[in-house]
């Protein structure tokens, strides 16, 4: 039980720090461009990569990585949420795209009008914020369906992907060899 609590809690905290990380980028993004009458082909290829980095940093959450694959082994009720999750990030991809595509239009022709692509990003925003709350739900109904004795397993895998992504190596039993 308590690994189960661990567990959650882990992935409770990992969704808060996302949120508070995107909201600090959102705003930032939403700021800049509103500040601006005309931003620097430059700029708004760092808004779109910041955007992109946050997109690929939601790929390598804990809930991605080990909770999906538990919710499709233990339950068909994740599936709806599941596609809708799925949905939202292809869209977000596709907006991201056109966005890059436009990057390339208006290196061509010179500085981007905001109204042309404000819309773009705040829509682009809007979608990363519905999958946060999304997974939050995702979060809630593993809590429910995923039986006390997998979060052991969830529990190790969640660590030895913490020490990974410090950049440790994970501990071995074997022996080094001189």
């Amino acid at each position: 039980m308590l690994t189960a609590t661990y567990s959650i809690v882990t992935l409770k905290l990992e969704q808060e720090n996302m949120r508070w990380n995107f909201s600090a980028l959102q705003q930032t993004i939403l700021s800049n461009i509103k500040n601006l009458n005309h931003v620097s082909s430059m700029e708004f290829e760092s808004m779109l990569n910041r955007l992109s980095q946050f997109e690929q940093y939601c790929q390598q959450r804990k809930v991605e990585i080990f909770i999906v694959p538990a919710l499709r082994k233990f339950t068909r009720e994740a599936d709806t949420l599941l596609d809708e999750l799925d949905s939202l990030s292809q869209h977000c991809f596709s907006i991201l795209c056109k966005l890059r595509v436009r990057l390339q239009q208006v290196m061509r022709e010179g500085l981007l009008k905001m109204d042309e692509v404000y819309s773009s990003i705040e829509l682009c925003c809007s979608t990363i914020y519905t999958r946060l709350c999304k997974r939050e739900e995702l979060v809630e109904l593993a809590e429910r369906v995923i039986p006390h004795e997998e979060w052991f397993g969830l529990a190790a895998s969640f660590m030895s992907h913490d020490r990974v992504k410090a950049g440790q190596l994970p501990f071995s039993f074997e022996e080094e060899e001189e």
